[in-house]
């Protein structure tokens, strides 16, 4: 700080009050395979209502118990937490149901031609793709693209229409109606908008009516493309039909009378859209104070300001005006527009059911006889645990945010009864992250024996970031009506972060105290003592049933070294401290490298771990903060902290002294 010169006052204000801040302690992450919602993204999740409106109930009969329990643990979870990343996974071959609207404009036609039509499902896999088919083709001149939120068949059920608005002296304003097929075969409307499909307009608050804006900002279900890079290069239909590219400037006059029929605005120059012979460019709408409306063609100027108007584009065309010029209030206020086309968008919706959306489809998720392909499947799911999945705007970069650990942050990955290639890529993900432990089952063993089978040769897991659970069992599923036999990682998912809420993530969430389960009707085998004897060797946790009822009874990491880190509860104690302090020491980055940085750094780290010591997560711990002279040359300091956790209670000795 430079020294003042001249007297006076002058203050400073130093900042001794860094601590530690608490990081969340219970942040989920799922991949799982649905029929809608958005596809190929981490999307954060904050309830239950949220996940069901964007990815559906659970339903164990769509992919079977394999592949569909993803959801069902998704709910489970958030019913206790609402924190959860969730990643609905398709291929790259899965396309967007969708329905384009064009704008026909033949040389010859008098006004355009207003249709709609589709883009085949091999060419609409990814947002790119969607903006590409707005180029234009001859003289068809795409306007718009409507598109679900997510790639897959399921979106087929999906229909519009599209009405002019009731207020006449609205231009260009529209109220688009979707509707979606229920279980009955009725179609019902769903969702509402106006729109309109000038990016310009907006409404009586100034906000935006752009149909691109309303759709992908407010509606849950729908999107669309308008422009061909995403951003401001609008559709070739736009310049057709819905560019403005001129206005009222001054006092407007008309002549109404056929062979004289002229345009007059003292302050307009007409130039720039004069059409000397047919086809006449240029159209102009104009409109009364009574929403009256008349319509024509900008032919050669009588002078600056005054314009001839034609009653079509093509040769052979009257110098006169289009419409009911008896009705039209020429000695009032008058508004006009030039475009080079005056037809409603409108149009194309007359008929009496709304617009289907189509060629949606799963892609090779589902085979040629309708069926889930189980290898696609078990691809998909490995690709997202590993962030390999195909991102749907470009279709070629990859979805990694998850590899993302400085701005990504979750503490339990689930397997959700999956494949063993699943698994292992849930695994890799873990010990690739290191800040987060993965839940996972090891299948679905019928006997104690299968049971240890499986762990000693398929699911052969050796790292304290991974707990394995056994065994399956039947749970009345309230979604479908019927029993099913779930994976024990369904209970897991909604024990581990009740445990956190009622105690903390240092607590075993194990043992009658908190977890309890009381939805079991039946294990698939129930391991007596000698046989949880022999899966506490192989760290396998196992649901026991005891006289009180089912209990989840181990808590394991799949570690098989013996040390503290084959305690989940540990490792989940080690994580949170790791990230904690991470955060917190980023702040001292380019700080100097003196006792006094080093001190400040201890005096935040002390009371964080005094205050866990307190709450029961550490028996002991020591800090020590500072550098070598080496550390000092290589501009480091080190923080070598050593904790005692407090462990759990697995034994209890019961003597019995009788004198």
């Amino acid at each position: 700080m430079a020294s003042p010169i001249s007297p006076g006052v002058y203050t400073t204000i130093t900042d001794l009050s860094n601590y530690v801040a608490a990081v969340p302690s219970t942040i989920g992450l799922i991949c799982g395979i649905t029929k809608k919602g958005e596809d190929n993204v981490l999307k954060f999740v904050g309830g239950r209502a949220e996940f069901i409106s964007e990815y559906g109930e659970p339903n164990i009969t769509e992919y079977g118990k394999s592949y569909g329990q993803g959801p069902y643990c998704a709910y489970n979870y958030l019913g206790e937490s609402g924190s959860l990343y969730y990643i609905r996974c398709m291929p790259d071959d899965a396309s967007f149901s969708n329905i384009r609207i064009n704008v026909d404009l033949a040389p010859t036609d008098s006004t355009a031609t207003i249709s709609y039509d589709y883009i085949d499902s091999v060419d609409i896999n990814s947002k790119l793709e969607i903006r590409t088919a707005l180029a234009s083709s001859g003289t068809t001149f795409p306007l718009c693209v409507i598109y679900p939120i997510g790639r897959g068949e399921y979106y087929n059920a999906l229909s519009m229409r599209l009405t002019a608005h009731a207020n006449p002296m609205l231009n260009g304003i529209y109220v688009l109606d979707l509707y979606e097929k229920q279980s009955d075969g009725s179609e019902v409307i769903t969702e509402s908008f106006e729109i309109s499909f000038d990016p310009n307009a907006r409404d009586s608050t100034g906000d935006s009516i752009w149909i691109q804006y309303i759709l992908n900002n407010y509606s849950s279900i729908l999107r669309c493309e308008m422009t061909l890079d995403g951003d401001e290069i609008m559709s070739s239909g736009y310049d057709t039909l819905i560019k403005v590219y001129g206005k009222e400037m001054g006092t407007v006059s008309i002549d109404e009378s056929t062979g004289n029929a002229t345009l007059t605005d003292l302050k307009q120059d007409f130039n720039s859209w004069v059409s000397g012979s047919f086809p006449y460019e240029y159209g102009v709408e104009l409109m009364d104070q009574r929403g009256n409306r008349l319509q024509g063609w900008l032919g050669s100027l009588i002078d600056d300001d005054t314009i001839e108007i034609y009653n079509d584009r093509v040769l052979g065309a009257t110098q006169s005006w289009i419409g009911d010029t008896s009705l039209f209030d020429e000695t009032g206020e008058i508004t006009y527009r030039v475009t080079k086309s005056f037809t409603s968008v409108a149009s194309a919706f007359t008929l009496d059911d709304p617009a289907p959306l189509k060629k949606g489809s799963d892609g090779s998720l589902v085979n040629t006889s309708g069926e889930l392909d189980t290898v696609e499947a078990t691809q998909l799911l490995s690709q997202g645990y590993l962030g390999q999945l195909t991102s749907v705007e470009d279709g070629s970069s990859l979805v990694d945010d998850l590899l993302d650990q400085e701005n990504i942050y979750f503490t339990l990955v689930f397997d959700c009864g999956y494949p063993s290639d699943v698994k292992t890529s849930i695994s890799t993900l873990c010990q690739t992250r290191r800040d987060c432990v993965a839940i996972m089952d090891n299948g679905d063993n019928s006997t104690f024996s299968a049971s240890i089978d499986s762990r000693t040769n398929t699911h052969v897991f050796n790292n304290y970031f991974c707990a394995l659970y056994e065994e399956y069992n039947k749970v009345y599923d309230s979604f479908t009506g019927q029993d099913v036999w779930f994976s024990p990682v369904y209970h897991m998912s909604y024990l581990l972060p009740r445990n956190d809420n009622v105690s903390e993530i240092w607590f075993a969430a194990a043992g009658f105290n908190r977890a309890s389960i009381d939805t079991i009707k039946e294990l698939r085998f129930n391991p007596r003592l000698g046989q949880r004897d022999e899966m506490y060797l192989k760290q396998l946790n196992p649901i026991v049933k005891f006289n009180p009822g089912y209990v989840n009874w181990g808590q394991l990491t799949s570690q098989a070294k013996p040390s503290a880190l084959q305690d989940l509860n540990i490792v989940r104690l080690v994580l949170y401290v790791k990230r904690a302090l991470e955060q917190y020491c980023r702040y001292y980055i380019f700080e100097q490298n003196d006792p006094v940085t080093w001190s400040s750094v201890a005096g935040g780290i002390v009371p964080f771990l005094d205050d866990i010591k307190t709450r029961r997560g550490l028996y002991s711990y020591t800090v020590d903060v500072g550098a070598t002279d080496y550390e000092r040359k290589t501009k480091t300091f080190h923080v070598n902290i050593t904790l005692e956790p407090t462990r759990v209670v697995e034994k209890i000795s019961l003597n019995f002294f009788i004198v």
